[in-house]
């Protein structure tokens, strides 16, 4: 008990200071987190800006070369004449569009009607017979919203974000397009790798359509990002519940329409927690390990009075029933001392009752089971007509009457209960002997009587009741093979006695009425019957002996079982 209370203290103590550690270290948790996400989500939204404005910039210098005059008529002198100093002329005047912002990094002017693209740099100032598939993809993309990301059409091996705008002839007709393109790998360190604090797993740059603008791979430009855990990147803000493992961070430019996104590991944001998760650990067991003292003083104080109890209990169990529970609190534990010794008073009273009530009920049930048959007088007066018998010269006749006067003396005698088997079957003997004369010999009884089962003691008259059932209830008289076995042997500790007759039998009806019946028998010479049996058998031995019948159509056998007891005082009170 002191175990479970002491257990049950330290629990509770465990699991409150557990769910306060484990409140106080999520809520941490959840600080840090919106901190991260909006000291970065400050510094994305700086760079998209910065981005933007410099985007912007490059756009308007995109529109302003394609209107510029001096590169028109340089364009249609060329077209006329296809002189190549004209295309010298105008890459000079690209490289001056190109050094108006340092995000440039270089200028094209397409040339489709002669398959010609004039560039800003400086080798090649320009390229000849370039391939239809390049111009036509050139025109289409014009279209697009821009920037738009396209393979560099002088170093076909480089994408490039670029910005297209048609160089409009006199009568509305296109000459060409003026082509502002950006590297990659440029917008990538001037505006994705500083946002990178080392916690950040991916950075992408992101056009409408999600598709990648600049990345940390470079091999990854022009293709479509996909994210499960984001479906929805392209708003404003702090991804953090869709993923409990990961929080995304999104701006979306107002003039390009570009999406920058950063995800970045909870568990590489929350490194710097661990300090802090190692000091609540600390403090949980520091906690725990002070609450041990309260709670042993808490529960000896409460298991003292129940220890008390118990092992008065123990003492009161052993047989000391004169034991009492010293009670020294006024609580719970104090009434219920106080009422355990209350109960031990009653419960002595309650045995000394019972055992002079037993021993009255006994002694009268006994008397009353011995006295059921004649009165004394009737012996006295069989006696006589016994002795005038005799002198008249009628032996036989005196020789019944004395056998009729031995069983009376035999069941009125009070001298001792209990008898041996040997004297029992005497008795029995004489019974018989009565019965014989009765039936004018129609029955024959054999007897089977082991050594050792002759000296074991019976309650007196206890075969009497079963012969008697034999003789009046079994036997067919009208037969002159009619038979009785009286079998006694001893087996293990056990005395088995059979009463067997090869009668007409009974039915399991009647052998369950006989066995379970109340009412006690009153005809016959013994009026004693077989619910006398059984129940002196109850009284004397309580489980420890029985009663039981077996019958087919060739008879019936009463089987009695009992201690085999050869000193009369052992037999159960």
């Amino acid at each position: 008990m002191r175990s479970k209370v002491f257990l049950a203290i330290i629990s509770i103590t465990f699991l409150t200071a557990s769910a306060i550690t484990l409140i106080f270290y999520l809520k941490s948790t959840q600080m840090i987190e919106d901190n991260y996400g909006t000291n970065l989500y400050g510094r994305i939204e700086q760079v998209g800006n910065a981005f933007d404005d410099a985007m912007k910039e490059i756009y308007y210098i995109t529109v302003q070369a394609s209107n510029a005059e001096g590169l028109s008529r340089q364009a249609e002198s060329y077209l006329r004449t296809e002189d190549a100093g004209q295309l010298e002329k105008m890459s000079g005047m690209l490289g001056g569009f190109k050094k108006r912002n340092s995000d440039i990094g270089s200028v094209c002017l397409v040339l489709p009607e002669q398959k010609v693209i004039v560039t800003s740099e400086d080798y090649p100032v320009y390229v000849k017979k370039v391939e239809d598939s390049v111009l036509k993809h050139i025109a289409e993309v014009s279209l697009e919203d821009h920037p738009v990301i396209i393979k560099d059409p002088v170093r076909k091996q480089n994408k490039v974000l670029s910005f297209i705008e048609p160089v409009i002839k006199d009568d509305g007709s296109v000459l060409g397009f003026v082509m502002c393109n950006v590297e990659e790998r440029a917008v990538y360190y001037k505006y994705l790798d500083i946002l990178n604090d080392g916690r950040s797993s991916d950075a992408v740059l992101l056009n409408k359509k999600n598709v990648i603008v600049s990345t940390k791979n470079a091999e990854s430009m022009g293709k479509i990002y996909r994210n499960s855990n984001f479906p929805d990147i392209q708003q404003n803000g702090i991804y953090n519940k869709s993923n409990p493992a990961v929080i995304g961070i999104s701006y979306k430019t107002a003039f390009t329409g570009c999406s920058f996104f950063i995800t970045a590991e909870k568990s590489v944001v929350l490194s710097d927690l661990n300090q802090l998760k190692y000091f609540l650990l600390a403090f949980l067991f520091l906690f725990l390990g002070m609450s041990l003292i309260p709670a042993y003083f808490a529960t000896r104080a409460m298991y003292e009075p129940l220890r008390n109890l118990t092992a008065a209990m123990d003492e009161i169990s052993a047989g000391e029933l004169d034991k009492r529970v010293q009670v020294r609190t006024r609580d719970e534990i104090g009434r219920l001392s106080n009422d355990f010794n209350n109960m031990l008073n009653q419960i002595e009273k309650l045995i000394e009752k019972l055992i002079k009530e037993e021993g009255l009920k006994k002694d009268a049930e006994l008397e009353a089971l011995q006295y059921q048959i004649t009165p004394h007088f009737m012996y006295n007066t069989l006696n006589s007509i016994k002795f005038a018998a005799l002198l008249k010269g009628e032996k036989e006749l005196g020789g019944l009457i004395g056998d009729f006067v031995e069983l009376l003396q035999a069941s009125v005698n009070k001298k001792g209960t209990f008898v041996t088997v040997s004297d029992e079957i005497h008795i029995l003997k004489n019974y018989i002997h009565l019965q014989k004369m009765r039936y004018d010999g129609h029955f024959h009884v054999d007897y089977e009587i082991g050594k050792d089962a002759g000296s074991c003691f019976v309650p007196r008259l206890i075969l009497q009741p079963l012969v008697e059932n034999s003789i009046l209830h079994g036997l067919d008289m009208k037969m002159d093979s009619s038979r009785i076995e009286i079998r006694a042997v001893i087996e293990e500790d056990y005395l088995c006695i059979s009463v067997k007759d090869n009668g007409r039998g009974m039915t399991q009806e009647q052998i369950y009425e006989l066995l379970t019946k109340k009412t006690k028998k009153t005809s016959g010479l013994s009026g004693i019957g077989v619910v006398n049996v059984r129940e002196r058998l109850e009284l004397y031995y309580g489980n420890n002996a029985g009663l039981g019948y077996d019958s087919t159509s060739d008879g019936t056998t009463a089987y009695l079982y009992l201690p085999a007891y050869k000193d009369q005082n052992q037999y159960a009170v």
